[in-house]
């Protein structure tokens, strides 16, 4: 147990709980928050709470905890899902919250290195695809230099498909289409975002994705997509270029129409259901599918009752 006072500038209390633990999941904290192994001034609080200067946070955790969450680089469990897994590769189910790899503003508790420590080594892992932080479902990795060269040239020759569930802002009357755009890089409050350009663009990268309207939901469409190829935020971008943005998302989409769901929807609904392709080394087709994670089971139920 420990009790800290609170310096500086006010904070949302998971927020600080992040910063003070850097190898805790998003998941773990809230977890803490909510069964009152985390109180403020001796009273339990929801994550939102704002921490003034001289407030008292007390966490009940053991110190090899502590010590353990406050250590950048430890790993000490796993939230991912096996899907499947052989000498050479492994397929998981990514939760929400988990970035695929370290990077700017990432701390070590990531996926690539969840692995590793579910592989009990330093494997010399490779992500096959790559899943926004927010984004929930399948990854492929492989496990060893041979197999990380074959699957980057099956995801660069487009031999991988693979299938996302998203619930889009508004009714999609066509049932089933296809988006083609040229998407540039460019930023917005200094983060990387997308955005539609042209042919013309030497920055643009050409993009392509199928859908079909799986159902209509009051004023939602649940849709299945196919994606054709593989830009960054390439999903949301080319439907908020559309109007109809998806549920959720915090840079393209409606904010007014995210307030409506925020109690139960903290993320973009937008989940990598499905991937298929042909092991590079057996030469079996694959077909590996992921469950709708039960956050967006509830915001779709949440929806149906309203």
């Amino acid at each position: 147990m420990e009790d800290i006072s609170f310096i500086g500038k006010s904070m949302r209390l998971d927020k600080f709980l992040m910063q003070k633990f850097p190898s805790a999941t998003l998941s773990e904290i809230y977890k803490w928050i909510r069964t009152g192994k985390i109180k403020v001034n001796r009273k339990k609080q929801k994550p939102s709470y704002r921490l003034n200067p001289k407030e008292t946070v007390s966490i009940f955790l053991t110190d090899k905890q502590i010590n353990d969450y406050q250590t950048k680089g430890v790993v000490h469990k796993v939230s991912f899902n096996v899907l499947f897994e052989d000498e050479d590769m492994l397929v998981v189910d990514k939760p929400p919250y988990l970035a695929s790899q370290g990077g700017i503003g990432v701390n070590e508790n990531n996926l690539v290195n969840q692995v590793n420590y579910y592989l009990k080594k330093d494997a010399k892992i490779s992500l096959g695809n790559r899943l926004d932080k927010d984004t929930s479902g399948i990854i492929i990795l492989g496990k060893n230099p041979k197999m990380n060269a074959l699957i980057y040239n099956i995801t660069k020759s487009r031999q991988m498909e693979k299938k996302y569930f998203a619930l889009a802002i508004g009714r999609i009357r066509k049932k089933t289409g296809t988006f083609k755009d040229f998407l540039a890089k460019g930023t917005r409050d200094f983060q990387p975002v997308m955005k539609v350009s042209n042919k013309d663009d030497s920055r643009a990268k050409y993009c392509e994705t199928t859908y079909k309207v799986v159902k209509h939901i009051k004023n939602y469409s649940l849709l299945e997509l196919t994606l054709k190829t593989g830009r960054m935020h390439q999903i949301r971008v080319q439907l908020a270029s559309r109007g109809f943005p998806v549920l959720g998302d915090k840079i393209y989409g409606n904010e007014d129409e995210n307030k409506k769901v925020s109690r139960y929807l903290k993320r973009q609904f937008l989940h990598a259901y499905q991937i298929t392709f042909n092991h590079p080394i057996t030469n079996k087709k694959l077909k590996v599918t992921s469950e709708l994670p039960r956050d967006l089971k509830k915001t779709l139920e949440k929806i149906k009752a309203q």
